[in-house]
């Protein structure tokens, strides 16, 4: 389908990415047509729409009326984004323990600047879309070398979430 098949697989990753269900099928399914490189990088772009489709959605809408009854756990999250902004989203954004549509219902329940919850979910989104083109290249294309390139940085990640949550813990 050449470009338009790209724009539809885009659009549909970022629909997925604004309801609240995984978006890894579809990222499979863009990788399975597009190959792990170019279906990584549609699904990168769609997951990263999404991010922000549900930040403002729920920025415009859900705000005015669930925006209160929220109020304990949003003050707890708007700590952390607070004392370090950038830095904090990124961090959640890092750690695959946190779910990916909570840090964006919630960014729009806060008063969370637009362009620095853009730049943080494009990059903290960035290591998960490599592990999983990794993961996809290795068991779909046999690629011993990406394979393990996708687990490793999967691995990390992981470990950035457990030292997070133990710093958290010790504070």
């Amino acid at each position: 389908m050449g470009f338009a098949g790209i724009v539809v697989g885009v659009i549909i990753q970022t629909i997925v990415n604004i309801l609240p269900v995984p978006g890894e099928f579809t990222s499979i399914v863009l990788m399975e047509i597009y190959g792990p490189v170019w279906g990584g990088l549609y699904s990168w772009i769609g997951g990263l729409m999404g991010a922000i489709g549900a930040m403002c959605l729920t920025k415009w809408i859900s705000k005015p009326f669930f925006g209160q009854m929220t109020r304990p756990l949003l003050d707890k999250v708007q700590q952390l984004v607070h004392r370090r902004e950038s830095f904090g989203l990124l961090i959640l954004r890092f750690v695959p323990l946190v779910p990916y549509h909570f840090v964006n219902y919630t960014a729009g329940l806060l008063n969370v600047k637009t362009w620095v919850f853009i730049w943080t979910t494009a990059v903290g989104i960035l290591p998960y879309t490599i592990a999983m083109s990794g993961i996809y290249a290795g068991v779909r294309q046999g690629s011993l070398k990406w394979g393990l390139i996708g687990a490793g940085v999967f691995v990390l990640l992981f470990g950035i979430s457990l030292y997070a949550k133990k710093r958290k813990n010790s504070l």
